[in-house]
């Protein structure tokens, strides 16, 4: 009886189901990157059913079209013709010459309730085309299957700002499996980025089969695990035989092949990275044949760097190339050329007669290296294109460059005469911390790229002529993987940034809007989570900024997120919740030492674990300071204010908020706004010893009230002497120095740098306290 009754009920399920009312679609119209043009029509929606054909006049939009089954889930019919149709329910998908404006990645897309017309010069186009119809679609699509769908009647006319749109993606450091980096590809498309740069190689782990050197992979994709040490530490390649554990990887050329196939389908070009002269170490350990020698023809320690006056290490890295080129159509090959240190050419005695012998310099050997493999490529009917250090000495002009330092050093590249990918690091760095939140995963120190940040970043610099802007290929960002050590790492790290990257790289210039960004982003997040991406909530992190307010000197607190959100705070140091605490509208003061937790809140949802922010106050607060020893251009900060300014840098030396000096004492003055008693000065340091950047190790105050005349008060040294060891590990402390209680309205404030031999070493300061 049960079994007959559950029988029965089956067609009253699907009658139901036929019945369902077709969800309106979504308004308003938000999609990201935002179409060059939208126009919004008052009409009735196109309602997209499993049985809606597809018409096409040509085998090529077939990509575009299984797009659209796998973003409908449904097994759309296709028919062939050359004639538009008309008075039928229908998608069409139709060349254009006529739109060859727009590029061959560029489209029109207009939605009645009888047609989904798209149209486009270049398949790409109809590809990207399909792109955005997702995103007129409703989140819920991303995962489940739906009976019917709802599109949005709309006139759209898009076209990309560059012809490179690129992300990058270490494999070396941390090796990824080929089904999630199949999925990465998917991510780039998903943001209309075409160009998937592919860092196969570096200094500890080799990922590519190269028949010709089966060691490279036998030997080379393998680390020895060592406990205690980051990867980069101590590196030692890992050989059969060995009992102790290992870490790596690679892919074959089968896999790659598939990649490379699979990419093909979503219009992305895969373009490897094979590092040369330099990050090599993994494969000297390999073939330490290839090393420099000295006068006495002993081996010189393993630098990283190929001999360059050996012509095993060329016809390696030609053996090599033979296999790259067959197994990637790429027009372009990257060959690194980064942070090569020539320190072995300088002592080898083959290369310092190869030197004698051209007439080079050692940045001319650098070049005379790259230029042979530049000609090399051009011999195979491919293109050069290596990190903007290949400049030095005198670089081949067919040669293409990535640029990966500051925004402000990207003129200066395009000056150079070469066409230019701008991998910005002080921006598209996409290993940098999100925030500067304390809650953010460990990351690369070396500064921060919030989304913001990233969305508002210009690629084409004040000034730049045409003719530099012509010169400028596109943008790109890196992931490198050194705190990245799985996939659910990266995705926190690519998203939701990976958005923004795309407005920079497909949105003309001047027609970004922030706050229109940033309100589409929410749907955008909901998206991610549909499909499971572990992307980071750092957008939504409260940050709390504190400064001084000029009339009374009290703390100004001021509290914002990126993305749309409520805050709620306490200053009482509670743990705030939905029920306690304070809803923030406006800054506030305070004239006391207190802890201010906050949280954002959307949809009676918390968001985020509390912000914490101690506010300390002190006797200098909003104080003139005056520098006497000149801070690195890169790390001054706001200058001299930004010692006193009681904002204090957190973890993060690379933020903007820290001040550094490098080989030599920190030197400065504090003016106070009056006479004051004073009994202890601190000053809160940072400390990364991998970066150059050290405590101080000894430090002298003195005091004066006139500012002509100072009486030394007490001097604080270092007990322990200086460990010359490198280590990743970030340390923040305040040295403090205390003293019988004295009136004063000066303060000079000296540190001495700790001296290593053969580094130079920084001192990093965000605060001088006085109490």
């Amino acid at each position: 009886m049960k079994s007959f009754v559950s029988l029965l009920s089956i067609p009253l399920v699907f009658l139901l189901l036929s019945c369902r009312p077709v969800p309106k679609a979504i308004r308003p119209i938000e999609v990201v990157p935002q179409p060059y043009r939208i126009t919004e029509k008052d009409a009735p929606d196109f309602i997209l059913k499993s049985s809606t054909p597809v018409i096409i006049s040509d085998s090529t939009m077939l990509p575009a079209v299984e797009q659209l089954r796998r973003t409908t889930k449904m097994n759309l019919p296709v028919s062939f013709s050359q004639n538009l149709p008309t008075g039928k329910k229908a998608i069409i998908l139709q060349y254009n010459p006529a739109l060859d404006s727009l590029t061959t990645e560029g489209y029109t897309l207009t939605i009645d309730q009888n047609q989904v017309l798209v149209q486009s010069s270049g398949t790409a186009g109809l590809f990207y085309a399909v792109e955005t119809i997702r995103q007129l679609l409703p989140v819920t699509v991303e995962k489940d299957t739906l009976p019917a769908l709802a599109l949005p009647a709309v006139e759209i006319t898009d076209k990309p700002r560059f012809s490179w749109r690129g992300m990058h993606l270490d494999v070396s450091r941390h090796f990824m499996p080929v089904d999630f980096i199949k999925k990465y590809i998917d991510y780039l498309a998903m943001h209309k980025l075409n160009v998937f740069h592919w860092h196969l190689v570096d200094g500890i782990g080799w990922r590519i089969e190269i028949k010709s050197h089966p060691e490279l992979t036998k030997w080379g994709a393998w680390r020895v695990v060592k406990p205690g040490k980051k990867p980069w530490q101590d590196f030692e390649i890992w050989k059969p035989g060995d009992n102790r554990p290992k870490y790596g990887g690679f892919y074959t050329q089968k896999q790659i092949k598939e990649v490379v196939a699979y990419a093909k389908k979503r219009f992305v070009t895969v373009v490897p990275e094979i590092e040369l002269p330099g990050h090599s170490e993994v494969v000297l350990q390999c073939y330490p044949q290839l090393l420099c020698k000295d006068k006495n023809g002993k081996r010189l320690p393993n630098n990283g760097v190929y001999c360059a006056s050996n012509p095993a290490s060329y016809k390696l890295l030609e053996d090599v190339i033979d296999e790259v080129v067959k197994l990637f159509p790429s027009q372009y090959i990257h060959i690194g050329g980064d942070e090569v240190n020539k320190s072995n050419w300088k002592k080898c005695a083959s290369c310092q007669k190869l030197m004698r012998e051209k007439h080079l310099t050692p940045d001319g050997l650098q070049s005379y290296f790259i230029n042979h493999f530049d000609k090399y490529l051009k011999s195979k009917g491919r293109k050069l294109i290596g990190w903007h250090e290949i400049l030095q000495g005198k670089l081949s002009p067919t040669a293409s460059i990535m640029y990966w330092g500051g925004a402000d050093g990207v003129k200066r590249v395009l000056d150079k005469g070469h066409p230019v990918v701008l991998a910005t690091g002080s921006h598209l760095y996409f290993n940098h911390p999100q925030s500067l939140s304390n809650n953010e995963p460990e990351a690369f120190n070396g500064g921060y790229s919030s989304l913001k940040k990233v969305y508002n970043y210009e690629p084409l610099p004040k000034g730049a002529t045409q003719t530099e802007a012509s010169r400028l290929m596109g943008v790109e960002a890196c992931l490198w993987t050194e705190y990245v050590p799985d996939v659910k790492r990266l995705e926190y790290m690519v998203f939701p940034r990976i958005a923004a990257l795309s407005e920079i790289s497909w949105q003309q210039k001047g027609t970004k809007n922030w706050q229109q960004f940033r309100t589409q982003m929410a749907r955008m997040l909901h998206r991610y989570k549909a499909l499971n991406i572990n992307y980071a909530p750092s957008a939504y992190r409260p940050i709390i900024h504190f400064s001084v307010n000029p009339e009374n000197k009290k703390l100004k607190v001021g509290i914002k997120t990126e993305l749309p959100a409520d805050i709620i705070y306490t200053t009482d140091g509670s743990k705030p919740t939905l029920q306690n605490g304070t809803r923030y509208t406006q800054a506030f003061l305070l004239d006391h030492p207190a802890t201010i937790k906050a949280i954002s809140v959307r949809d009676s949802n918390i968001l985020v674990e509390p912000e914490i922010k101690e506010a300390i106050i002190h006797k200098a607060r909003g104080a003139k300071v005056t520098l006497k020893s000149r801070p690195a251009a890169k790390y001054s900060a706001q200058g001299g204010q930004t010692l006193t300014d009681l904002n204090f840098g957190g973890n993060n030396w690379g933020n903007g908020k820290w001040i550094g000096v490098i080989g030599k004492d920190f030197d400065a003055v504090i003016r106070l706004d009056s006479v004051m008693n004073v009994h202890e000065v601190g000053m809160n340091c940072i400390e990364q010893s991998s970066a150059g950047i050290r405590f101080p190790v000894g430090m002298d105050v003195w005091l004066s009230k006139d500012g002509k005349h100072y009486r030394h008060v007490k001097s604080w040294k270092q007990a322990e002497p200086v460990n010359r060891a490198k280590s990743p590990e970030v340390k923040v402390k305040t040295i403090k120095v205390d003293f019988p209680e004295q009136s004063c309205r000066y303060i000079r404030v000296k540190a001495k740098y700790a001296r290593v031999p053969h580094q130079g070493v920084f001192i990093f300061t965000d605060e001088i306290e006085v109490y």
